[in-house]
């Protein structure tokens, strides 16, 4: 493996360790660099990631295919990060669709997330409308959990951070009567601006960490 693909991911993969709801054993990272596929193996520790820990994501027998599948897909998508934080997991419980009450949420993620059933199509549709979805906990065997993507490994962990904020601010707001979505005209135009605008120079930065 290249050394500038491995220090790219541990570089991310320390970022989310200092979360406080990280957990090694259901957290993981896919990015595609280099024309590439990789990912963290199961159990590995963000926080001493070692060369070892990254594999090439391509196993046909793997418990995240789908996953793979968006990897590989040519759909502009370069990284995902499977993660189980508290309040995204919390809004997922609630099965309904977590609307941007937070401009950074609009321009980030996308107006609205959903939580859907583990199957290929409805995950594709989630992540064709916003860069994260909430995945349905199945049984105690298929734990619920949040798939963030990005066009590189640091968009992919902003929109995480973002979405917890997001998910935080809407489930404590609903003691003071729910939080006040965003017009979604007004989400849309500024995910768009986002999108076209203020993230050239950022992609710019970081097009050496992704295929976009």
């Amino acid at each position: 493996m290249d050394n500038n693909i491995y220090e790219i991911i541990e570089k991310y993969a320390g970022e989310l360790a200092a979360m406080e709801s990280y957990d090694c054993n259901t957290w993981k990272i896919l990015v595609k660099l280099g024309g590439n596929c990789y990912e963290t193996i199961d159990g590995a520790d963000f926080a001493a990631l070692t060369q070892d820990d990254i594999g090439t994501a391509c196993g046909e027998d793997s418990v995240h295919p789908i996953e793979r599948q968006i990897l590989q897909a040519d759909n502009g998508i370069n990284a995902l990060v499977l993660s189980r934080t508290p309040y995204c997991l919390q809004a997922a419980k609630q099965g309904r669709p977590l609307a941007a009450a937070l401009d950074d949420m609009a321009q980030i993620v996308g107006y609205q997330v959903q939580t859907v059933s583990y199957e290929k199509e409805a995950v594709d549709t989630a992540l064709k409308k916003a860069t994260g979805c909430f995945i349905k906990e199945k049984d105690h065997a298929k734990k619920g959990f949040t798939i963030t993507t990005g066009r590189n490994l640091y968009e992919a962990v902003v929109a995480l951070t973002v979405l917890e904020k997001s998910a935080e601010v809407n489930l404590k707001a609903e003691a003071l009567g729910g939080a006040k979505p965003l017009p979604k005209i007004e989400a849309d135009l500024m995910r768009m601006i986002y999108k076209k605008k203020y993230s050239v120079a950022e992609q710019e930065v970081k097009s050496k960490e992704g295929d976009a």
